[in-house]
């Protein structure tokens, strides 16, 4: 009786550790600093690499058609405007999920301003909503105005890759 309750607390042990290799390591549920600008949504903060929860921003490589038929890289713009707003100053994070990726998902402030909301209402990225249809009201708002990206004629970053994988 002593031997199967020590096996099946052996099989249990080595499960739990074979299980632990595919998940994140532990972090707070809170990340405060100051950020290092990867893209437009994905950024590292307090050594987590962070992707805003609610929004796509265009992919690096990407590039957006001007009015006047011009090739725009909307992806490094995208970028450098979230560079120019952080600008130094701390970001305070908070974990939703992790990613298929590893990233931690968050809802991320600066000071007491949603940033994410912060950059749809600029048209800096979009509302994925897929994920959140809490900044669809502040996209409309940014497109009607013609903000930012919808002042070209931008695909979006998520058929962006789709069209990117397939080739």
């Amino acid at each position: 009786m002593n031997r199967i309750i020590l096996t099946l607390l052996l099989m249990g042990g080595i499960y739990t550790v074979l299980r632990s290799v595919d998940e994140p390591l532990p972090v707070a549920a809170d990340v405060q600093g100051r950020a290092h600008v990867h893209d437009g949504d994905t950024f590292t903060v307090s050594g987590v690499k962070i992707r805003l929860f609610g929004i796509d921003a265009p992919e690096m490589d990407q590039s957006c058609k001007m009015p006047d038929g011009t090739d725009w890289a909307c992806g490094r713009w995208s970028r450098d405007e979230v560079r120019r707003i952080l600008n130094g100053r701390d970001l305070r994070c908070v974990k939703q999920v992790y990613d298929k990726y590893g990233r931690m998902v968050a809802r991320c402030y600066l000071g007491e301003q949603d940033l994410a909301r912060m950059l749809v209402v600029e048209g800096i990225v979009f509302s994925y909503a897929s994920y959140s249809r809490d900044y669809i009201t502040d996209e409309k708002a940014a497109a009607v105005a013609g903000r930012g990206l919808w002042q070209a004629k931008v695909m979006s970053p998520a058929e962006f890759r789709r069209q990117k994988r397939q080739n």
